[in-house]
Formats: C-alpha cells, sequence, structure tokens
C-alpha cells in the first residue's frame, strides 16, 4: 500500500535529490505521505527523525506513518509545546546532539513570525539538523514576509540575506498614518521564485469531485436588530475617535457574535440540518453556538478527545460541530460530503483551510458547501473579502489608507439590514 500519484512522484522525484525541500502542496493532495516517503528514502543516512507540527495534527501524523510506513520511528512533538515548555525544547535539542537528523515542520506557516519564541527554537533546531522539510498548503498568508523565516529554516544560504535586506529588495511600506510600517507593495517577485524555486515543489489538487456553494440569508428579529444597532452606534463613536487594527478587529467580533446568536440563525442552521441527506459537518466561531450535548470538536479538547469524537462522527452520528482553528487543521473527513459555514472567520487562510477537511484525496462525492448569512453590512464586508481570498483586516486596512476611517464607515459599515438586501 504505498503507491504514489503522479504529482507525488514528481514531487519525491524532485526533493530526493536535495538535503533540504519545501511541500508546498496543496491541501488534501498528500504531502504527508510524500514527506514519509522521502525520510525512508534517508533512513540509513539518518539517526533521529523529527517531526514538528500544530499539537492538533499529531494523532493525524501518526495514522499516516501507520497507513504507508509503519517501521518508521518519528519523534512528533507539538510546535506549540516547543514554544511554551522549556523543558521539551531543550530536550528536543538533546536528543539530536551528535546525530544525524531529519526534521520536518508541518503547517510551516506557523514559524513566519521571526519575532515569536516558538520560530526562534525552530530555527536553532533547523541548525543541528542535517536533511529539512518544510510543508503547508499555500507559503503565503499576508505577503512575501512569510517566506523569509521559512527559507530561513531549510537554509540560509537559498536567500542569503538578511531579513531587513529581504524587506528592503521585495517589499514598499507605508511611511505615515496609521498604517506606518504596514507592506504597501511587492516587488521583484520573479527574482525572489527564482531563488526558492530549485528547492520547492508545490501543486494543485485535482480530484474529480465537483464543488457546489449555497448561500442561505437570515435576519435578526426586531428586537435583536435594535441591540444590533446600539452595538454598532458605540462602534462608530469609538472609529470615529481612534481607528487602529486592533480596535477594528475586536470591536466587529463583537458585532458578530450578536448577529450569530440570532433566533432565526439557530432556526435556520436546524431547518438546513434537517433537509440535507447524510452527515453534516457544521464550523463555528463561537462555542456558545454549539448546542448542549452536541457532538463536537473545540480547542480545549486533548488529541485523544478529539479522535473520539471523530470516531464517533464516522461510526454514525449526522453532525459533527468544528471550532476555526482547532478543526479547520489536519482533519481527513473525506467520508463527509456537506459542511456548514454557520459563522464566518475573517481570516481567509482558516475558510480555506476549513473547505479542505472534506474537499481532498479520496473523496469519492460531489461536495456542497452552505452559507449561512446575516443580511447585515459586516456580513456583505466578510463575504466579499472571502470571494477575494482575503482577509477581512487586510482589505479594511487597505480601504482605509484610500478613503479614510470616515468615508470607509459611511460606505460600508452604515449599511442597515435593509440595504444589506439591495
Amino acid at each position: 500500500m504505498n503507491s504514489k500519484t503522479n504529482e507525488q512522484q514528481l514531487a519525491f522525484e524532485k526533493l530526493a535529490k536535495l538535503k533540504v525541500g519545501a511541500l508546498f502542496m496543496e491541501m488534501g493532495t498528500g504531502k504527508t505521505k510524500v514527506a514519509l516517503d522521502l525520510i525512508k528514502s534517508k533512513i540509513h543516512k539518518v539517526d533521529y527523525v523529527l517531526w514538528i507540527c500544530p499539537c492538533s495534527l499529531k494523532n493525524e501524523i501518526e495514522a499516516e506513518r501507520q497507513k504507508w510506513h509503519a517501521d518508521l520511528r518519528l519523534d512528533v512533538v507539538g510546535c506549540e509545546s516547543i514554544g511554551m515548555s522549556d523543558r521539551i525544547y531543550l530536550e528536543t535539542l538533546e536528543k539530536m546532539q551528535g546525530k544525524r537528523c531529519f526534521v520536518v515542520v508541518d503547517e510551516s506557516l506557523k514559524i513566519k513570525n521571526k519575532e515569536a519564541k516558538r520560530t526562534e527554537r525552530i530555527l536553532k533546531i533547523g541548525e543541528l539538523a542535517t536533511y529539512k522539510l518544510i510543508l503547508n498548503g499555500t507559503p503565503l498568508s499576508k505577503n512575501v514576509l512569510d517566506l523569509w523565516t521559512q527559507m530561513q529554516f531549510l537554509s540560509p544560504k537559498i536567500l542569503n540575506m538578511s531579513y531587513s535586506q529581504f524587506k528592503d529588495i521585495y517589499c514598499e511600506y507605508y511611511i505615515r498614518g496609521k498604517l506606518k510600517g504596514m507592506v504597501k507593495k511587492q516587488y521583484n517577485i520573479e527574482h525572489l521564485i527564482s531563488l526558492i524555486q530549485p528547492y520547492i515543489f508545490d501543486c494543485e489538487l485535482d480530484i474529480e469531485a465537483r464543488i457546489s456553494y449555497h448561500d442561505i440569508t437570515y435576519s435578526m428579529s426586531a428586537t435583536e436588530f435594535e441591540e444590533y444597532e446600539f452595538i454598532k452606534a458605540d462602534f462608530l463613536n469609538k472609529c470615529f475617535d481612534d481607528m487602529n487594527g486592533v480596535d477594528f478587529f475586536a470591536l466587529t467580533q463583537l458585532l458578530q457574535s450578536h448577529y450569530c446568536g440570532a433566533t432565526e440563525k439557530r432556526l435556520e442552521l436546524n431547518r438546513l440540518i434537517d433537509d440535507i441527506d447524510g452527515k453534516v459537518i457544521v464550523f463555528v466561531k463561537y462555542l456558545n453556538s454549539i448546542p448542549d450535548g452536541a457532538l463536537k470538536v473545540i480547542g480545549e479538547m486533548n488529541t485523544e478527545q478529539r479522535a473520539k469524537a471523530i470516531q464517533r462522527f464516522k461510526d454514525g452520528e449526522k453532525v459533527l460541530y468544528i471550532t476555526y482553528g482547532c478543526g479547520a487543521y489536519g482533519l481527513n473527513l473525506q467520508f463527509c460530503k456537506n459542511i456548514i459555514f454557520a459563522e464566518h472567520s475573517f481570516d481567509y487562510a482558516q475558510r480555506e483551510q476549513a473547505e479542505a477537511r472534506i474537499y481532498r484525496m479520496g473523496q469519492e462525492y460531489d461536495v456542497d458547501y452552505y452559507n449561512l448569512w446575516c443580511n447585515v453590512g459586516l456580513e456583505r464586508l466578510i463575504q466579499g473579502s472571502l470571494n477575494k481570498k482575503s482577509n477581512l483586516l487586510d482589505e479594511v486596512k487597505k480601504e482605509i489608507a484610500k478613503k479614510g476611517v470616515k468615508e470607509w464607515v459611511k460606505s460600508c459599515l452604515l449599511y442597515t439590514s435593509d440595504a444589506a438586501d439591495d
């Protein structure tokens, strides 16, 4: 049971010749198997294999190891643990001392922030490794700056420049105002690609299953809408006083949490679940959106608890509630073909990850995604950013830079329930 798809074979052939490499393969294309195959091909040259990944992925990695290369010995460590636990970090360094090591960093965007302790420590771990591999569905979440630490982990020789040099060559920044220091434009991308291309393999998912999107709109009650308008008025006052990214995010979260609790939303969700034939995954942002006693996968659950919940869902239960962040990564749920997005993340990467839980290799049926939208202006903004495959907060910052705070508020957030239906 070790056959490869054509893309997996091409990835293996390219990176097997190298000591370092990046698998930027779209979610669901089987990059974990390729990574295991690459480790296996070099196992006679390696004394120790370390696989660093989000803690939520540890069970999935173990399942893939058992499936493809049960004889491989891996030390799987959570990237969060390395960042937060001095003991685990020091023990990892000790295990690597004097050995020929193969280090994999799974979901390598987790090390994009060069200032984070997690990133600093994983870069130190990388310095002790002979072979290094990074895995991610996409190498970028915001801009090219995300690439620097990932390439630095593989080898400083790939880019051969400091972070400040990298910024100067490939980015232009806002120099004044609220957006001072943020990336305005990106340059010399072809040159950057030419530097990293020899070390990366990227591919898109190509399966026969088709995707259908369904949009369902709900409304708040008169009382709920009155409360929403009160929250929005307070929000607008604060916007005009002092607007920055943190304020916007916090206050729009407050708006969203209010209408996501609307009575009609809960009723519409229940109707939709009843109407759908087969198993249903429901993605939510807020824990209080999950009914009491419902089957769920949430952040506070450990890996064993999550695995048991997934198994119950697979064995017979119709509905599984999942929160973004914890459930959007690492779950193979292609035995299900329906996802309801009852609430929406501002982060497109989370939405992309969530969709990929069922649209991936092994999916034998056409896939249906159902979006529940409240008819308010903020939802229009979120929908627009998702359609553009971008993060809402970044889009807002761009618009504010163009229009100013007051004009942006007038054109967007002043949409009422009626205006959103126009």
